[in-house]
This record gives C-alpha cells, structure tokens and sequence, in this order.
C-alpha cells in the first residue's frame, strides 16, 4: 500500500482518540467511517492472509467480551434489550479486529499521538467547561450549588455528556500520561513543561470541583509511584508532596468538593427506607446487599445477562424508601462491573473475564500499566463498559497499546 494511503489510516486512527469533544453521535459515526476504510484496506490488501496462529487467538480473547454475548442473544428474552447492548459494545469487536489485521499498517508513533490528541481534547474541554463557568461568576455558581442543585456538577455533565466518574477517568488519564511524559522528559524547565503542569492543573481542577473522588484518589496513588520510580532529586519528591498535600487541602476547600466529602461522612451503613431523606440514603449498601444475596445463590452460573437487572429491581422494590430519586425511579445497576460480571455468567465467567482483561500483561510498557490499573480500579465502583464512553475508551487504548507492546509490534513488523 502506498505511504500516502497509509499515512491517512494512521491520521484517521488518530482523529478517533478526540472522542471526548466530538461527542457521542460524531464519535460513532467517525468509528464507523473509520471501519469502513479498515474494511477496504483489509480487502485490498488482503491483510487477513497474513493473520498467525497466536493473531487469530488474540482476536478471539479481546473480541470475547462482546462474543460471548452474541451467544447470549439467542436465550435472553428482552431481544430490544439485547440489541441495544450489541449496538452500545461493538467497539469490543471493530477495534481489535481491524487493528490486529491490518496490524503492519500501523506506525508505532500512531499510539503516542492518539494519546496527545486525546490529551489536548480533554484539556479544550475542561477549558470551555471553565469558561461557561467563569462567564455566570464563580462565586455565585458557587454559592448556588446544593445537595438538590448541584450545579458545578451538573454544568460538567451537561456540557461534556459525559458520566462524571467517566469524565474523572479521562482527565486522570490524561493527567498521568503528561506527568510520565514529563519525567521521560528529565523534567527540563521550558516552555512546553510549563504548558504541561498548567495542563494538569486544569484538569485536576476540574476533578477535584466535580468531585470524581476515586479518580482523584487513583492521581494522587499513580503519580506519586511515578514520581519515586522516575526521579532520584529529593527537591522534586519533597515539592510534588506538597502539590498533592496542596490538591488534598482544595477537596476540603471548595464547596461542591466538600458537599461530597460530608456525605460520605454522615452516611451510615442502613439499608434505604422510609425514614430517611435524600441525603441519608446509602443508595450503594442498598445495591451491593441485594447483589450480596442474589448472588449467595446464584455463584457459579450466575443468572445469565438478560436477567441481572430484573432481579436487581425485585430485590431494591424490597426497600420503603420512596422519594424522587428512589429505587423504582430508573435502574441502578450493581456499581462494580466485576459484580456484574459475576451476576451474568458466574464465578468462570469472572475468571474469564479476567484473563480477558490482563491478556496483554506480557511486556506491556508503563504507559499501558497505568492505563489498565486505572480502568480496572474504576471497575471495583463503576459499571464501566454500561456506557459508551467507557466502551469507546477501553477497546480503542487497549487494542492500540496491545499492538504496540515490544514484543508484539517488532514481531509484526519484521
């Protein structure tokens, strides 16, 4: 294929990473003109032909996730239900697909570009978002934030569609992957470090305003490992500690950050009901109790994938609590996608998924490291392939980062 051909596949890969501001119609439709175009070139090219035995397992296992569903569709009863998951999660079947069979028409720097891409899309939209802010006046959105009229909150989500604990994820992400460019860097005081920590204080910011508390939480873990395994100055170390002391001292500070803190504070381990208030209400023990005992029967196999919210509601129509944000007012889910997992298809298909999950461990590099503890410890709160943003983000870095592995990419390429 000629350079210039590839060349655009390269780009039109790139352009993907800038999911965070085109938003979720463009993004689909530019994942399915990118197929389209992956199609034509595994056709032209007839890249499949020079699929390996150990190519076709690895489509097989990062493929498995939405397979293992397709063979589900034929006994789960609610067919809209089913169609709807297939439609939200084909990201788990075109991404590894066509990457791993068109493999050698990708350049190594492809990955570290989609993720400068996917950095300054974050960046922009954190910027807008501030600028929206700025222009009502920060003091008065700020005064006006409350429990019921969580403003600071709700202009994040409105304006970047985005589910907040997805959002922190993103930022976070973004923040780390600056932070080790920085260090890779040897931290040289220029221009370009400086628009880099402003860059990461932007988005930190903006996690710490929104309160995503475990993104914040998983920064402050990941960037100080970074900061002792990269750095042997003791003035950096004893500085980025009181960053973090400094980041720490805002959650406590700001009062939509605050408001989150104290309701984990005054929130106690009871069961919803009809005495409490909004605010009272454990809407998490009430869902991991009902998960608790659906699961004490159903531990090995599960109650299959069509079944999972229609026992959840059963169990939740259980609790008196009765208010506009209750049990019946939309479905919770169990808020730990290993849980959700489990519920599905039992204790083997959790093992499974697991090894679905860390198949690409061998001779991963740093950067896919903490990309994979990120998403994996945001699993242990967050249901995070139940929305596409999240299944978007998952199957487009991991595959990248799978292909690009040291191994596996000088293998393919030689």
């Amino acid at each position: 294929m000629k350079k210039n051909k590839i060349d655009f596949y390269n780009y039109a890969t790139i352009f993907l990473a800038s999911f965070p501001v085109l938003g979720l119609k463009k993004s689909v439709l530019a994942i399915i003109l990118w197929s389209i175009l992956s199609l034509i070139i595994m056709i032209s090219e007839r890249s499949y032909k020079f699929l390996q035995k150990r190519d076709k397992i690895n489509i097989l296992v990062l493929t498995s996730y939405y397979l293992v569903f397709l063979l589900s569709f034929f006994f789960i009863e609610d067919k809209k239900l089913a169609t709807r998951f297939l439609e939200k999660n084909i990201s788990f079947l075109i991404f590894p697909l066509f990457m791993i069979i068109n493999r050698k028409f990708f350049y190594e720097s492809t990955l570290k570009k989609s993720i400068n891409v996917f950095i300054i899309s974050n960046i922009i939209l954190a910027l807008y978002i501030w600028i929206i802010i700025l222009s009502k006046g920060y003091n008065e959105v700020m005064e006006s934030d409350t429990y019921y009229n969580p403003i600071i909150r709700n202009f994040f989500s409105d304006i970047s569609k985005i589910h907040l604990p997805y959002l922190g994820m993103l930022f976070v992400f973004s923040s780390l992957m600056i932070l080790n460019d920085i260090f890779n860097n040897q931290i040289k005081l220029n221009y370009i470090t400086i628009c880099r920590c402003l860059g990461i204080s932007i988005l930190i910011f903006s996690v710490i305003t929104f309160a995503a508390r475990l993104s914040l939480v998983l920064f402050i873990v990941v960037s100080l490992f970074l900061v002792f395994k990269k750095t042997s100055k003791v003035w950096i170390k004893i500085g980025f500690l009181a960053i973090i002391i400094s980041s720490v001292l805002l959650v406590f500070t700001i009062p939509s950050s605050k408001k989150r803190i104290d309701e984990i504070r005054n929130t106690k381990l009871v069961l919803p009901n009809k005495d409490q208030k909004s605010e009272e209400v454990n809407f998490r023990y009430g869902i991991y109790h009902c998960v608790n005992l659906i699961l004490k029967e159903n531990w090995i196999l599960g109650v299959g994938p069509g079944n999972v919210q229609k026992r959840l509601n059963d169990c939740y129509s259980g609790y008196t609590y009765k208010n506009y944000d209750d049990y019946s007012s939309k479905d919770y889910n169990s808020h730990n996608q290993y849980l959700d997992i489990w519920l599905k298809y039992g204790i083997f298909g959790l093992a499974l998924f697991f090894v679905f999950l860390l198949w690409g461990i061998k001779n991963m590099s740093l950067s896919y490291c903490i990309f994979l503890f990120l998403i994996m410890m945001a699993m242990v709160t967050e249901n995070i392939f139940d929305r596409q943003i999240g299944v978007v983000f998952f199957t487009f870095y991991n595959t990248l980062f799978f292909i690009n592995r040291i191994d596996y990419f000088e293998k393919s390429t030689s």
